[in-house]
């Protein structure tokens, strides 16, 4: 079997794995097995941390974004510690990481109805690129109190990270064609489902209609 065909088996696999892994909600399994209800149908129905914190709680929250941060983190990396070990020459890692937020968003235990992927996506970044996720987080988490608008400032960050990605291969000196490049489209398509899941979200920040961070939706 050839490096090619290897490779391609490969993320076919780590794909699967990954959107099944990515699949286990946290928002979901805490609020049904927990509390005896289901998220999705409380407050925004969106079954993440910011509607487990407005409907259950600073501590039902915490082990929300706890569970999905370390669920994406640990996808990715045993994806990358599989190619390491095969000598691919591919990062599957960051297949694993865009097939771990699509279960999460579309989750095949859960009617496919899941949350908007920012925890399980930071726990997949921070394995895939630390240093592109830190020189965000410098930047954007001060902006959570000056904007006091969550989804903003998660969108921000989620289009920085594929251009902050591709800075940091490139100061690395790796392969553009092989690598920087294949890279960095991965991570867009990565930002492309945070942002799909956040359509709703955009909406209401074009009306102005958004939520700050504190306030009570009526």
């Amino acid at each position: 079997m050839n490096d090619f065909v290897t490779t391609v088996l490969a993320c076919l696999l780590v794909a699967v794995i990954a959107y099944l892994i990515g699949s286990f909600n946290m928002a979901i399994l805490i609020s049904k097995f927990h509390k005896a209800k289901d998220i999705r149908e409380l407050g925004s129905g969106n079954a993440g941390m910011t509607n487990m914190l407005r409907s259950f709680g600073k501590k039902a929250a915490a082990f929300t974004f706890i569970g999905d941060f370390l669920k994406g983190a640990l996808v990715v990396f045993v994806a990358r510690s599989i190619g390491e070990e095969f000598a691919l020459n591919f990062d599957i890692a960051y297949i694993a990481a865009v097939f771990v937020i699509i279960g999460h968003v579309y989750p095949i235990y859960f009617r496919f109805k899941g949350g908007k992927g920012i925890a399980t996506a930071l726990g997949a970044m921070l394995v895939l690129n630390w240093i592109a996720l830190l020189t965000i987080a410098v930047g954007i988490i001060p902006m959570v109190f000056v904007i006091k608008i969550v989804s903003a400032v998660c969108l921000c960050g989620t289009c920085l990270y594929p251009v902050l990605n591709f800075i940091v291969l490139w100061l690395q000196g790796r392969d553009m064609l092989t690598e920087v490049i294949p890279y960095t489209v991965l991570a867009y398509l990565m930002a492309a489902v945070i942002f799909y899941a956040h359509r709703e979200n955009i909406a209401r920040l074009r009306n102005g209609t958004e939520p700050s961070f504190g306030s009570r939706k009526k």
